[in-house]
């Protein structure tokens, strides 16, 4: 029903896009909309514009990160929780990590829907850039996928705000907030379900684009953000709390998983 009700708005959305503000990066789908529809449906109705990175997401996104933007006037592609990435030529999904695993080479974690073994992934933080690294494994039972980094990737367990500086948490009771830093929904907090061991169910707002982003509970990675569990995907903070619930991958679960495998990954340590 909510999507239904958005269908119109959307459209006109479309149509009354406001012209784009100057932005220091070159992702095309880095607009900038200073419409009274897009700033209301961004719950954000007297700022001067909203970011949209996403097709489909009224949020307002989150912007370049500023380090990110450092690091790429130097020549580096930083990789850290919560950047945007691009796998292949045109999947939009975000990182949940990003670190060292026991061979030394430089991996960063993502959904495992993401992309298949083989594609190129590049930061939406630092396009010009090009390439920052490929996908060198991919579990589909966990929906995981391990990147392998190239030497113009940076690794940093800070980005955009966020910070990991401890990785995978005891069981969550039902009711533990958790929170999320995804590419079109930007940072958004909710209560857990359930965990089972291997899944956490939460109901933090995430749509088409946050998927493999940093699931966590205040300085602590729980999971990876995977995807909602019917088809009501979290568009619009007007949405309130009707959204489908969230399910998420728990991180112990992956880490021992690339353990097991030996491959790229496995040992993973934060930088």
């Amino acid at each position: 029903m909510v999507r239904r009700l958005l269908a119109p708005l959307i459209a006109a959305l479309v149509i009354a896009a406001g012209a784009p503000l100057a932005h220091a990066q070159e992702d095309p789908n880095y607009v900038w909309r200073t419409d009274p529809i897009s700033k209301a449906l961004a719950g954000k109705p007297f700022a001067d514009a909203v970011l949209h990175r996403v097709p489909g997401s009224l949020h307002d996104a989150p912007r370049t990160a500023p380090e990110a933007a450092e690091a790429a006037a130097r020549g580096k592609a930083l990789i850290g929780p919560g950047t945007p990435i691009y796998v292949g030529s045109n999947a939009m999904c975000t990182v949940a990590v990003a670190g060292i695993d026991a061979r030394g080479r430089m991996v960063a974690l993502t959904a495992g829907h993401c992309g298949e073994v083989g594609q190129v992934v590049t930061s939406a933080d630092a396009v010009g850039l090009g390439p920052a690294g490929l996908v060198a494994a991919v579990d589909h039972g966990l929906d995981y996928a391990v990147i392998e980094l190239w030497p113009v990737a940076e690794v940093t367990r800070t980005y955009n705000g966020v910070s990991i500086n401890h990785v995978g948490a005891p069981t969550l009771a039902p009711g533990q907030i958790v929170c999320k830093s995804g590419y079109a929904s930007a940072q958004t907090c909710g209560f857990t379900w359930f965990e089972d061991g291997r899944m956490n169910l939460n109901q933090v707002c995430a749509m088409q684009g946050d998927s493999g982003a940093p699931l966590y509970s205040g300085d602590r990675l729980v999971g990876i953000i995977n995807g909602g569990i019917v088809n009501l995907p979290c568009n619009s903070p007007l949405q309130g709390p009707i959204f489908s619930p969230t399910a998420s991958a728990r991180f112990d679960t992956i880490a021992a998983a690339m353990d097991a495998a030996g491959g790229p990954g496995a040992g993973f340590r934060l930088p």
